[in-house]
């Protein structure tokens, strides 16, 4: 079965979110068990445009500096904006240079959307946002499945800084000696209460979460997707 082609990109790859599909994710599993599907599927559908909306309102205020809330949800948007706020004043360390961009990975096809670029001393990092609930905890969690997720947009940004050439033999040289990613920061910002979860990743782990796990799950979708063909 061909796949629809999304707007965004002109083609028929999978994105990040797609591919990740295809792995366990327990906790979701669990979130299943205990709840009745009316329940999770209510739920789910408002997680999503909640999701979505914070995004949005998060990309205005990179790009503005206003803090904009245009949602059925204002409680939660809101909410999550002053816990975004909170971050931006206790790590002003970090500059947030642009927002959302989307791109194809010119080596293994693949789509993803990298919610933030930003440095750190000069040196280019990529961010991604999640929105979750704190519930009982003082911040929200960071899931194992962000780091994969994280991992393949940084391989998404490095491979479209490099030629062609350097692509087929390491995914971190750069032309001209353009910066490349090394770290990357992943922020769990909560949406029921003013808090936020930061998780930084070194270029180790981003390669480990990358070639261990991203691309393992890749060639599961692309194996399973070409049978149904």
């Amino acid at each position: 079965m061909a796949q629809k082609k999304h707007r965004a990109y002109e083609n028929d790859y999978p994105s990040v979110t797609t591919v990740l599909g295809v792995l366990r994710n327990i906790p979701l599993e669990w979130w299943f068990k205990s709840n009745t599907l009316e329940y999770i599927n209510r739920e789910s559908g408002k997680g999503r445009t909640i999701g979505t909306d914070i995004h949005k309102s998060l990309e205005n205020y990179i790009l503005t500096g206003q803090a904009t809330v245009d949602t059925q949800y204002p409680d939660e948007v809101t909410t999550a904006l002053h816990s975004f706020i909170k971050f931006r004043k206790e790590r002003m360390d970090i500059e947030l240079t642009w927002s959302e961009q989307a791109l194809t990975h010119p080596r293994y096809f693949y789509n993803g959307t990298i919610d933030c670029i930003g440095k750190i001393d000069g040196n280019i990092i990529v961010l991604d946002w999640k929105s979750s609930k704190c519930s009982d905890k003082d911040k929200p969690d960071i899931y194992d499945s962000y780091k994969t997720q994280v991992a393949a947009y940084v391989s998404l940004y490095n491979y479209n800084q490099v030629t062609k050439e350097d692509a087929g033999t390491n995914w971190c040289m750069a032309e001209n000696n353009r910066k490349i990613v090394e770290k990357a920061i992943i922020v769990s910002i909560a949406k029921d209460k003013v808090a936020y979860n930061l998780y930084e990743m070194n270029l180790e782990e981003i390669k480990d979460c990358f070639n261990e796990v991203f691309l393992p799950a890749l060639r599961i979708y692309n194996y399973s997707h070409k049978k149904e063909k």
